[in-house]
């Protein structure tokens, strides 16, 4: 068959990719200067800035490990400060938790709350069936507490969605979790993980291409070579009888037995409002939280603060503004240059939208207030920088699968296919194992 596939992000790339591997004839029609979507790599001053997504968990089926691996793109994993995370509540960082010893000690519950939370075997299953979705928080606070919601679940939505736990759903958001909690064993699956998972630790760990994330972008495009057209901007897409249309900005229209829609909600809602307005009414409502990051260099010396660990998320209610830090060259020396440090703080998100309104002027230096205020990190910065998505990360509302469900049932009926982070996850491996179900929906319509 011949495919188009609109878009040339991660998600874009490799559903290509898989295409290709099927034997079908595929372009991928891309707007940028350069492919990558989100993903970006650059070096200013020495530092190395990750636009987006900075590493990729190995463990994850089908993802990015294995992309890499197929691509020959080297991996480097992250030192194992990575596995120190901590949390910043009631004005001051607790770690989290990392076995039963910790947990006994932390300060991040009361003893009433981790009571309640290790009494979470007692609480029955919540029949999904018949009572749907439910937000992240109402899910952590039934099986939970409202302790552990607030201190330890709460922050993690931030973590990867920049999301307020309230407003996201579970089964989309977090289904691994759904599936714990529909059999009754979420804290057994959790500690399994958390403190008994040696097993599962070494299987997964924290990495990144070498060279940075822009290097896996680089390898997909010269595995697809001319496949990939840079500087192609559509118009519509126009589902016909037996095939679909791409209209350029010349008015021009190519017609293919198969399109991919591998671009954000906005954008595939534009392609579609002439010839499938609701479809593009439903895509076109997925929002998407603006994401503000500021990278911040200092020399070692000037920093006293310790910096072992990922780095700290900021739980709500909370006075520094930042949702979270990460100690980039602590993972990676390399991110930074000999006896220098750098980390990137993120902000904005569906927490806080105004922060990533900020200009650049007020924006680094609420980052370095925020850095003195959490670490007491006080020296100025011998680099600062920002990077900006004003449509940042997909949100995933309470209902999102049941809707993304009939969006992809009315697509499908037109010979189109639905790709990238706006509906079956956000992270890197989400979208690079979503192409496996684009290159299934396209072998349907042989």
């Amino acid at each position: 068959m011949k495919v188009a596939v609109v878009g040339g992000g991660i998600g874009g790339l490799t559903a290509a990719l898989r295409l290709v591997e099927g034997g079908h004839e595929v372009h991928v029609l891309d707007a940028g200067a350069r492919p990558g979507g989100v993903i970006g790599t650059s070096e200013v001053d020495g530092f190395r800035r990750e636009h987006a997504a900075n590493g990729f968990l190995t463990g994850a089926e089908d993802g990015a490990a294995a992309l890499c691996a197929e691509l020959g793109v080297g991996v480097v994993e992250a030192a194992p400060a990575a596995k120190t995370r901590w949390i910043y509540l009631r004005g001051r960082l607790h770690a989290l938790p990392s076995g039963p010893g910790s947990f006994a000690r932390t300060q991040l519950l009361s003893w009433r709350g981790k009571l309640r939370l290790l009494g979470e075997p007692l609480h029955r299953a919540r029949d999904v069936a018949s009572a749907g979705d439910e937000s992240l928080w109402d899910f952590a606070v039934r099986r939970l507490g409202p302790e552990a919601a607030h201190a330890l679940v709460a922050p993690m939505a931030t973590g990867v969605f920049a999301a307020d736990a309230r407003e996201l759903s579970l089964a989309a958001g977090f289904p691994k979790l759904a599936a714990l909690d529909a059999r009754g064993g979420l804290v057994r699956g959790m500690l399994a993980g958390m403190f008994g998972g040696g097993n599962r630790r070494a299987r997964s760990r924290l990495a990144t291409p070498a060279g940075g994330m822009i290097a896996m972008i680089d390898a997909l495009a010269v595995r697809l070579g001319e496949r990939v057209r840079r500087g192609v901007s559509v118009r519509h897409v126009v589902p016909e009888a037996g095939g679909v249309s791409i209209v350029g900005d010349d008015a021009a229209r190519t017609r293919y037995d198969a399109a991919v829609l591998a671009v954000p909600g906005s954008a595939a809602a534009r392609l579609l409002a002439g010839a499938r307005p609701e479809l593009a009414r439903g895509v076109g409502d997925v929002y998407y939280a603006p994401v503000a990051i500021a990278f911040l260099g200092f020399r070692a010396r000037d920093v006293s603060a310790d910096l072992g660990g990922f780095g700290f998320l900021v739980a709500a209610g909370e006075a520094p503004r930042v949702l979270g830090c990460v100690f980039e060259s602590t993972l990676w020396p390399e991110r930074a240059p000999a006896d220098h440090v750098l980390v990137r703080l993120i902000y904005g998100g569906a927490r806080d939208p105004g922060a990533a309104a900020l200009d650049d002027a007020a924006l680094l230096a609420q980052a370095g207030a925020d850095l003195a205020k959490v670490l007491g990190v006080r020296a100025a910065p011998v680099h600062a920088s920002t990077v900006r998505w004003a449509h940042g990360i997909a949100q995933y509302p309470v209902g999102h699968a049941e809707r993304v469900a009939g969006w992809e049932r009315e697509a499908h009926a037109a010979r189109l296919v639905l790709a990238g982070s706006a509906y079956h996850g956000v992270a890197v491996n989400d979208c690079i194992a979503d192409a496996r179900r684009v290159a299934r929906q396209v072998a349907a319509w042989r």
